[in-house]
């Protein structure tokens, strides 16, 4: 039988063994979730980030920069049910003909009672875009997109889930340059691109069966009591790809979470 010295070095071992796992406020040790994808900040550096609003990307994440001289900008894919299209579900429309992008742009110029002029237009290998400004407000500009087909078809892939089908990418090579990319383009549409969100790894994920890339999210749920405590929830958004059919699937699991709270310009732990 241990001795009184072995028991309490037994159950000092356990203790830290349960704060470990109840992602307490240290830092993220090699056993961590985090581990796995390069994240070495701990759960208070985390919390610290998502409060100040300091870096919602890691460095090298695609950006998607608002022209030079630009006040107030606005992007959004144009979609199927902005179209009136009689589809049980909303989807990002796809088209390879420009002139058809910009009629699908016209169709909803005047949706909010007023014309919004059309004041620039674009083209890259993945998309058509058409900007626009609204009477009495030139500093706000609409960006609206609509897809190359050629690039990706989003008519199996809900606007309104973040799970599930995720469309066709038919960009050549189907490789995985081009699964961060997309990752990455996507989440600028998502609700995590504002504050109390932020994106702390970007790295591939491949299966046995798939091409993977994921994003590492950081989000935080204010708690209702001032001055209470706050939930930070770590997960993962998970792109897939079937590189034979380039058929796309998108997942969310939760790697960990932790509670904190903010005291001035840091986060303070609160204990699992």
């Amino acid at each position: 039988m241990p001795g009184k010295h072995q028991l309490r070095a037994l159950c000092l071992a356990l203790a830290a063994l349960v704060l470990a796992c109840c992602g307490g406020g240290g830092s993220q040790g090699a056993s961590a979730p985090g581990a796995a994808y390069g994240i070495t900040l701990s759960n208070l550096e985390i919390a610290t980030q998502l409060y100040l609003d300091t870096r919602r990307t890691p460095p090298g994440f695609l950006a998607d920069p608002a022209p030079p001289g630009a006040g107030v900008v606005a992007t959004h894919h144009l979609s199927s049910s902005e179209l009136t299209m009689p589809v049980p579900a909303s989807y990002e429309v796809c088209t390879n003909d420009w002139n058809e992008a910009l009629g699908w742009s016209e169709a909803t110029a005047t949706q909010g009672g007023s014309y919004a002029s059309l004041v620039g237009t674009s083209a890259t290998s993945h998309y058509f875009e058409f900007d626009r400004t609204l009477p009495g407000t030139p500093s706000v500009l609409l960006r609206q997109r609509v897809y190359q087909c050629t690039y990706l078809d989003r008519s199996d892939s809900s606007a309104a889930v973040i799970s599930g089908p995720a469309g066709i990418l038919n960009v050549q090579p189907r490789d995985a340059t081009a699964m961060r990319e997309l990752s990455e383009y996507l989440w600028h549409f998502t609700a995590w691109n504002n504050f109390g969100s932020a994106v702390l790894a970007s790295v591939p994920d491949t299966g046995a069966a798939d091409l993977g890339h994921a994003l590492v999210i950081a989000e935080l749920a204010r708690d209702a009591v001032s001055a209470g405590c706050d939930r930070v929830t770590v997960q993962r958004w998970r792109h897939s790809l079937n590189a034979a059919t380039g058929e796309l699937q998108r997942s969310l699991a939760t790697l960990w979470s932790f509670s904190a709270r903010q005291s001035g310009t840091v986060a303070v732990d609160c204990g699992g």
